[in-house]
């Protein structure tokens, strides 16, 4: 099999350097793309390529704009390992995450989106609050405000700085999870659930700082949390919910707070988790038994399983 990697060549992610390892252990051929090149490079992903893998970072220097690499290799016809371009726009606003959430009976902070810098804050939203660009991720811009006044000033300036909608939250005090899910033939599977314990980072918050540095796979900040069996077949219900409400493929992640008196909240959805091997995806699917290889291998048979699929339908 031969399968593209697209991947922000200018970014500190480490995903296309770990999924070729994955693609050479498992004996594949591959092409690594940088997304800033899709418009010249995508017909020839989707002509030479079985499959692309894409985990663009940023695309003309934003976030917000990553969808639109991944939305070019379908105008294509490449086949892709992961959701689809609609899907990613939708994920990557946490606006609409919250609505499509809450619209499934899944629990979210209470919050709002805003995007007039200069808008007041609802008076049933109180601090300490989480401040967040709508559609950017790895924690880019995230603010935790202790008062009223300091949520304001850090909302004009968001909106300012990355030109675009701010989602406003309660923090919620708690243990902080991630809740990864394989596609399988059934349906989505939830992996062993794990728990972060950023020492140093105040209020246990993941910034961006935080999540970009450099880990060894034997990482002692992550560990599969003791929860109980009530509160993990919950998590694990939500969570299949929340990938079946979003319309997810393949592969995903779910950032969840979880408060001390058991009651989570998901926090937003992640099409592209990290796919390194120090990361809550790896690391979790390490514990239900796959190496890396068998990872990778798991997430292309899903893609094509897919497309097979789609192609027998479309045939009879």
């Amino acid at each position: 099999m031969r399968v593209g990697v697209v991947h922000s060549a200018a970014s500190p992610c480490g995903c296309a350097a770990a999924a070729v390892t994955g693609l050479s252990a498992l004996g594949h051929e591959y092409v690594v793309v940088d997304a800033e090149e899709i418009f010249l490079r995508s017909g020839e992903l989707a002509a030479t390529c079985d499959l692309v893998i894409d985990h663009t970072d940023t695309f003309l220097g934003w976030g917000v704009l990553r969808p639109f690499v991944r939305w070019e290799l379908e105008r294509q016809g490449a086949r892709i390992a992961g959701s689809s371009a609609r899907t990613c726009f939708l994920a990557d606003d946490k606006i609409a995450v919250r609505r499509r959430f809450a619209a499934a009976g899944i629990p979210v902070p209470p919050g709002v989106g805003i995007a007039d810098p200069g808008a007041a804050l609802p008076p049933w939203l109180e601090p300490p609050l989480i401040l967040k660009p709508a559609c950017e991720h790895m924690s880019r811009g995230i603010v935790r405000a202790a008062t009223s006044a300091e949520a304001v000033a850090a909302l004009a300036d968001l909106v300012r700085r990355y030109h675009q909608p701010v989602l406003v939250e309660t923090f919620i005090p708690g243990r902080e999870l991630a809740v990864s899910l394989l596609e399988g033939p059934e349906g989505p599977v939830v992996l062993p659930i794990l728990e972060w314990l950023p020492e140093g980072e105040e209020y246990g918050i993941l910034t961006e700082e935080y999540k970009c540095r450099e880990r060894d796979p034997d990482r002692d900040d992550a560990r599969r949390p003791l929860l109980s069996p009530a509160c993990r077949r919950e998590l694990e219900s939500l969570a299949g919910r929340a990938f079946r409400s979003l319309g997810l493929r393949d592969y995903a992640r779910f950032d969840v707070r979880l408060a001390a008196d058991g009651s989570c909240c998901f926090l937003e959805a992640n099409t592209t988790p990290s796919l390194e091997t120090a990361e809550a995806l790896a690391l979790s699917a390490r514990w239900a038994g796959l190496d890396y290889p068998g990872l990778v291998a798991h997430i292309l048979a899903a893609a094509r399983r897919r497309y097979e699929a789609g192609n027998r339908a479309a045939f009879f």
